[in-house]
């Protein structure tokens, strides 16, 4: 068995990942998506054995294929100029052909691709945790000022608004960034009709919070952490990225968990980090989940969380296994070994810092 993870190598959450598989004796491919040079080709043949090789890299039954951050294809750039539109599109096809083409084989997805796709959208998130029995506030998704100003004239409760995705926008020049963040709003600071046109958004009841959560689920497991933000922000992320932040390892509600389990097998998914937030009286309500977001930040507040150790052990589970997580996470080195190491060592190839931010792009979209 050998572990194929579908992002770039150096990925803030595949490059330490990888290492700790590494130590712990596995074997590890990284293969970041469809490409015209060599390492990024693919081949599938499709007979009786279907035969998928990724660059240099056969997909073989038993294998593991952890679909972390598929990049999007990229044709041959000598293309010429009159046939850029069909190989564009004939790229954009066999990405999918690929990506879709790996859950049919006899190996294991986290996630499988169609799956990810599904509950990516909100919507869809929103209604299958309602019907799996979690809370969930009360949600407008809309770019129609009508919608949104009849949304808020009847609403009776404090309303906030937040985007489908959170983005970040930096300037390397002078080393600033901007970053989306949720924000409450009311009727009279709605903007002119035309500026809710420029992108659509999500507006939702208001959960006035005690506590934030960070739970990821991983197979049958749910661990949770509770966000403490001294500041009290509405929205966490942006103190988190800078250091101001508590996090607290905390037990999750049966109920909770129940609901967040029937959640992952109506969605078909085995992994994911979820946002809840705990209102005054104790109640945890579902905000979103990110089916392949960011948790080995966890470790970096507090390493006794263990996601590291505890995603490889998940990772390298066989399948029908019964052995807890907890018993075989002591087989990974840990996310503060893996900083640690690469910092002594002083190599140009860093350990990449969890909130990096590509200084080749004008902005990242980033999902802490």
């Amino acid at each position: 068995m050998k572990i194929i993870i579908l992002a770039d190598e150096i990925d803030n959450h595949t490059a330490p990942i990888k290492w700790a598989l590494e130590r712990a004796g596995y074997q590890v491919v990284c293969w970041a998506g469809v490409s015209w040079t060599e390492q990024q080709q693919v081949s599938m043949l499709l007979d009786d054995e279907p035969r998928v090789a990724l660059g240099q890299d056969v997909v073989e039954p038993g294998d593991v294929i952890w679909i972390r951050r598929l990049e999007q294809p990229v044709g041959n750039p000598k293309v010429t100029e009159a046939d850029r539109k069909f190989a564009e599109v004939e790229y954009r096809s066999f990405h999918l052909c690929v990506a879709y083409a790996l859950e049919t084989l006899p190996v294991r997805v986290v996630n499988r691709f169609s799956a990810s796709r599904f509950i990516t959208n909100k919507s869809v998130q929103l209604q299958f945790a309602r019907s799996c029995g979690l809370r969930v506030p009360k949600a407008l998704l809309s770019n129609s000022p009508g919608g949104v100003k009849d949304f808020l004239d009847h609403n009776r409760n404090r309303t906030i608004c937040k985007a489908f995705t959170p983005h970040v926008w930096q300037r390397p020049s002078v080393r600033t960034i901007a970053i989306t963040e949720t924000f409450e709003l009311t009727r009279d600071q709605l903007p002119a009709d035309e500026v809710l046109t420029y992108a659509p958004a999500i507006y939702q009841d208001m959960v006035v919070k005690k506590s934030d959560i960070r739970t990821v689920l991983m197979g049958d497991r749910v661990y949770s952490c509770a966000l403490h933000n001294p500041l009290k922000a509405l929205d966490w992320r942006q103190d988190a990225g800078m250091g101001k932040i508590e996090v607290e390892i905390v037990p999750t509600p049966p109920d909770v968990e129940r609901g967040i389990l029937s959640f992952a097998k109506k969605a078909g998914i085995s992994f994911g980090s979820i946002d809840f937030a705990v209102d005054m009286d104790g109640n945890w309500w579902f905000l979103e989940i990110n089916e392949q977001g960011q948790f080995l930040w966890l470790d970096q507040f507090n390493p006794e969380v263990k996601m590291q150790e505890k995603f490889c052990a998940f990772i390298t589970a066989l399948e029908g296994s019964t052995q807890s997580l907890e018993e075989r996470e002591g087989l990974f080195p840990s996310f503060a070994e893996y900083v640690k190491i690469y910092e002594e060592q002083q190599t140009k190839q860093e350990a990449p810092d969890l909130g990096e931010i590509a200084a080749s792009s004008p902005y990242v979209s980033q999902e802490p």
